[in-house]
């Protein structure tokens, strides 16, 4: 039922805002044309402001996917935090181990974090699938993606309105270096 209206809520936010952006988009070059040239960059910048929104949702997407299947709590302990390594980079895919009656589940988390946000040995809450225990989440880790997902959207929804004001911003800061 909370995942329901979660759903709902980011549904709307993800259809809302892209369209609105784009009429922002839409305003500024009809400014441009208008005989305001620096407004081309401004049109640009709520473009790339997408793209980053679009990520910050589909990241709040899957956690809500994850958070709306999984939903029978047990204790899990991390086994390991599984790190792997790319040229230059390492990614830490922690695995968990939780028992279910007699049957003892060692789960990776999907997502690869630079630092780990949980470690080895640390008892833990997971939420998992009835149906299929490979299919989980756990809060702590979630924590960590809720907060990218945030900062992502948060720089959608802010650079958009920047660039929104940007005449006025830069009417100001013309005055304010007379």
């Amino acid at each position: 039922m909370e995942t329901d209206y979660a759903f709902r809520k980011w549904k709307r936010l993800a259809v809302f805002w892209p369209v609105l952006c784009v009429i922002f988009a839409v305003i500024i070059i009809w400014q441009a044309i208008q005989g305001m040239e620096e407004r081309a960059f401004d049109a640009g910048f709520i473009l790339i402001a997408l793209v980053f929104f679009a990520i910050g949702m589909s990241i709040r997407r899957r956690l809500l996917k994850e958070r709306g299947h999984a939903t029978v709590l047990t204790t899990a302990t991390i086994v390991s935090e599984g790190m792997r390594r790319r040229p230059g980079k390492r990614f830490f895919y922690p695995q968990c181990e939780f028992h279910i009656g007699e049957k003892t589940y060692c789960v990776t988390s999907p997502v690869g974090y630079g630092m780990c946000p949980v470690s080895k040995g640390k008892k833990v809450e997971l939420y998992y699938t009835p149906d299929n225990p490979a299919l989980f989440y756990v809060p702590a880790m979630q924590k960590h993606d809720s907060r990218i997902a945030a900062l992502l959207c948060g720089i959608g929804v802010a650079f958009p309105l920047i660039a929104l004001f940007a005449p006025l911003l830069r009417t100001l800061f013309y005055f304010l270096e007379k």
